[in-house]
């Protein structure tokens, strides 16, 4: 389904990933709309496709799947825009002179001839300048999100793409497609392959392979994965990017030297790890082993006592399991509750406790 109006009021915008929900206003009336908008403003003209939800407690809403920002096409609507405030400087009584003098030319005064605006009464040479620039940024902005789109890349990533490359993203990425593989999550590589291969980038480039290889280990880390079996990675490289394995290796040596990947050798396998992710496990590694080797404090030594007086005074009766994991806790500094989805973890229905030697750092 689609929707067309003038954005009325943003309700919540989440700074982070821009998630939206605010009142679009149509011909016919006015609805609550949520999804991911970035780079928008009140005021602003939108094209939405869609469905209706019911929100439990919120009522009936129009969830975006898609979206397009429009210029206004009418004097009306561009006068609507402008006054809204989207633009310093301008407010309804700016806009309606603005408007009034240069009518349907208005979008390309803005975009070409932006001292012009310094005609209309009250608006100084750098004020037209400056709102001129303002209006024009937006916009790129805007174009900014239409792009990425062709890759796959959502509205919510489209603003860590901005943040990232500013305002020659567009050109950035044309010369250079690959450096989407690290900006953006749950990008699709091979749209961005098959753009790269048109504009001419060689199938055997260093910019080629190395995002491959990058790729392949972000994508085993959206399973949880920090590495992947070297072997395993070689063969999803080869495979998915049809080149042969002695490019592969070059590339590989290059990643390692820069910093970029980390191979390590464990239990008689070769390992290859992002560097950020093989430096968050060390840490993390590296602070339970110290936890581990200090004095434990809360360590209670009458503790089967102190359980059965706990359970009589709180009413309660725990399971086998539960008592084997508050034991573990009790004796040991760090303990890991593990266990699958649904099996309450927080009620230690299902624990095992895990130590870490100096070994595994």
């Amino acid at each position: 389904m689609k929707l067309e109006g003038q954005l009325e009021e943003i309700i919540y915008q989440n700074e982070t990933n821009s998630y939206t929900i605010a009142e679009l206003a149509t011909e016919e009336e006015i609805y609550t709309i949520v999804g991911y908008l970035p780079f928008i403003n009140e005021g602003d003209f939108l094209s939405l496709e869609g469905k209706f939800v019911t929100h439990q407690d919120y009522g009936r809403q129009f969830k975006i799947d898609t979206f397009e920002k429009k210029m206004p096409e009418s004097k009306e609507a561009l006068e609507k825009y402008l006054a809204s405030g989207i633009i310093k400087g301008i407010g309804p009584s700016t806009a309606k002179k603005i408007v009034d003098k240069f009518g349907e030319e208005t979008i390309a005064v803005f975009k070409f001839e932006p001292t012009r605006l310094a005609e209309i009464k009250g608006i100084s040479t750098q004020g037209a300048k400056e709102m001129a620039e303002e209006f024009n940024l937006k916009w790129d902005l805007w174009q900014i999100v239409g792009f990425l789109e062709k890759f796959g890349i959502n509205a919510s990533n489209s603003k860590k793409v901005y943040e990232a490359l500013g305002e020659d993203a567009i050109d950035e990425i044309k010369k250079n497609p690959y450096v989407l593989v690290d900006i953006t999550y749950g990008v699709d590589f091979f749209k961005i392959d098959k753009m790269a291969l048109e504009i001419g980038i060689d199938i055997n480039s260093y910019q080629r392979i190395g995002a491959g290889i990058r790729y392949g280990l972000i994508l085993a880390s959206y399973n949880g994965n920090t590495c992947v079996e070297k072997q395993n990675l070689y063969e999803f490289v080869k495979n998915k990017l049809s080149i042969e394995e002695k490019y592969i290796d070059e590339v590989m040596i290059n990643l390692k030297m820069t910093g970029k990947i980390v191979e390590e050798k464990i239990d008689e396998k070769e390992w290859v790890f992002l560097e950020e992710l093989y430096r968050v496990e060390k840490n993390i590694a590296t602070r339970l082993y110290m936890m581990q080797k200090t004095q434990n404090i809360k360590h209670i030594k009458s503790f089967n006592s102190f359980l059965e007086k706990e359970e009589s005074l709180l009413a309660i009766k725990l399971s086998p399991k539960q008592k084997e994991a508050l034991k573990e806790v009790n004796n040991s500094n760090v303990t890991v509750i593990t266990g699958g989805p649904g099996t309450r973890k927080n009620n230690h229905n299902k624990s095992t406790s895990r130590y870490i030697s100096s070994k595994q750092i």
